[in-house]
């Protein structure tokens, strides 16, 4: 902890960033020139009652259980950035009447706001405001800043919000208390120097020594590894970062139907709906590439297992290279545990930071390798259904959450799959940079990874082989770009 002393003359207790707070300031510099890349924007909108006076009083109610809610940031000549928890929140809620306007109209609005510039020091982060729709929706807008909340920790701040304004509406229970964040901060900044970080580096060093050199797989339909190697025919990784994170978003929606018979086949068979998704990923990958049966990408893990890590919000992702190699004899629900115990391997040992893993990863580059040079052409998020309160029927059949690209990436192509709030079908966004265009491919992509999901769905014992089969890239598709 450091005393630091504010502009206003106030003395505070100041803490470093964490490791994922120092990815993404690094990343924000390396690719935000001009870029809201740590804007989170979402919205929860729904039919039925709504007390415009009544959530504003739970919003500021939550912002005050909710640390960093009240985080703000200070520049530091030695650690750059410092961090320390407000004591009381200066925020004022907004509220905003887009009635007017049609929903889609709305969207891009709130778009735009959503891409509005954050000040990063001495200030308040966050932007909320309450939002009122056409069609008899209205809501909860938020923009905040990535360096103090992640997807989750906003989902947990707006159960909380929508549980104190259920008790004060209707005299139901009282959401138990959230949790404070430096005593997590702390933990995370003691692992920098604690025997669990060098028992990681050690697994992650083991474990890269000891494989095999991974294979770029690409989800371009024009293999950029096939093309450089004509150049380096040795090579298995490739550099495809383009200078610009300017990105567009394309959102695929599953039905309903479709995604229930994936969730119902996982419990029955008692598998990983997360290790699931993540088989029909690394399957698209594969059919693009020859069925390559070695394939890797970027995993996004949420680092919580604790009471305290789940409640005091803040940013607690990391980046993980998640290779395997899954052979075409297996059947879809062996091959799901193959890739589950990877994942669950890799979660044991998922603090290590980013660039610690990109480091170790390096070494089995040649010399001539890139800074950016990667095996991974793409990072995946999952983010299972948390459940909000419903404070009628009407709510619970019409609420809906909405997320606002920002309209940068870090990642070449990101792919987040979640649940839609009014039905649990499966969501698919995927950010992808502009350049090189790959809007086709993606379209051609998503399409193999939906039909996987549904033939494991519906034939769990077919094998990998026979999948691959059925979902091979038709003439048409793969002629259909030029």
């Amino acid at each position: 902890m450091i005393e630091k002393v504010l502009p206003n003359g106030q003395k505070v207790t100041a803490f470093p960033m964490s490791y994922p707070q120092q990815l993404m300031f690094f990343m924000n510099i390396q690719y935000g020139k001009g870029y809201p890349i740590n804007n989170i924007g979402s919205g929860y909108y729904w039919k039925g009652g709504f007390d415009f006076e009544v959530m504003k009083e739970s919003i500021y109610e939550a912002i005050g259980r909710c640390d960093t809610m009240r985080l703000r940031f200070i520049p530091d000549e030695q650690y750059k950035v410092l961090q320390y928890v407000n004591e009381n929140s200066e925020l004022e809620i907004e509220t905003l009447d887009l009635s007017a306007l049609s929903l889609e109209e709305a969207d891009e609005k709130l778009t735009e706001i959503s891409r509005g510039p954050i000040p990063m020091f001495d200030c308040e982060l966050h932007k909320i405001i309450l939002v009122k729709l056409s069609e008899g929706y209205n809501g909860i807008f938020m923009k905040l800043q990535h360096l103090a909340m992640d997807a989750y920790a906003v989902k947990v701040f707006l159960q909380d919000v929508l549980e104190i304004y259920l008790h004060k509406t209707t005299g139901s229970a009282y959401p138990k208390p959230m949790r404070p964040y430096i005593p997590v901060l702390l933990t995370e900044l003691a692992y920098i120097n604690s025997e669990k970080h060098k028992a990681d580096q050690q697994y992650w060093f083991d474990s890269l020594a000891k494989t095999t050199e991974p294979i770029f797989t690409d989800f371009m339909l024009d293999n950029r590894l096939k093309k450089q190697q004509v150049e380096f025919p040795e090579h298995r990784f490739a550099d495809i970062h383009s200078g610009s994170p300017e990105a567009a978003v394309l959102k695929f929606e599953m039905s309903a139907e479709d995604s229930a018979k994936v969730i119902k086949m996982c419990e029955e068979k008692g598998i990983s709906l997360f290790g699931t998704v993540s088989m029909a990923m690394r399957t698209a990958l594969s059919v693009f590439n020859d069925n390559q049966t070695d394939v890797s990408f970027k995993t996004i893990v949420n680092r919580r297992g604790t009471i305290a890590e789940k409640k005091s919000g803040g940013i607690r992702i990391n980046y993980l290279p998640m290779r395997s190699i899954i052979l075409p004899e297996q059947t879809f629900v062996e091959a799901v545990n193959t890739v589950s115990e990877v994942q669950n391997e890799m979660y044991q040992h998922c603090s290590l930071s980013f660039m610690e893993m990109l480091m170790l990863r390096h070494k089995s580059m040649p010399a001539d390798a890139k800074a950016d040079s990667t095996y991974d052409s793409l990072g995946f998020s999952y983010q299972p259904l948390m459940s909000m309160p419903a404070f009628n029927e009407e709510m619970a059949k019409t609420a809906k959450s909405v997320w606002y690209n920002n309209g940068a990436c870090m990642l070449p192509l990101y792919i987040t799959a979640r649940h839609r709030a009014e039905d649990n079908g499966f969501e698919f966004i995927f950010e992808v940079r502009k350049e090189p265009d790959s809007i086709y491919d993606l379209n051609v992509f998503y399409k193999k990874v939906r039909d996987t999901l549904v033939l494991g769905a519906e034939n769990p014992d077919m094998t990998v082989g026979e999948i691959l089969e059925k979902i091979a890239i038709t003439e048409e598709e793969r002629n259909g770009k030029n």
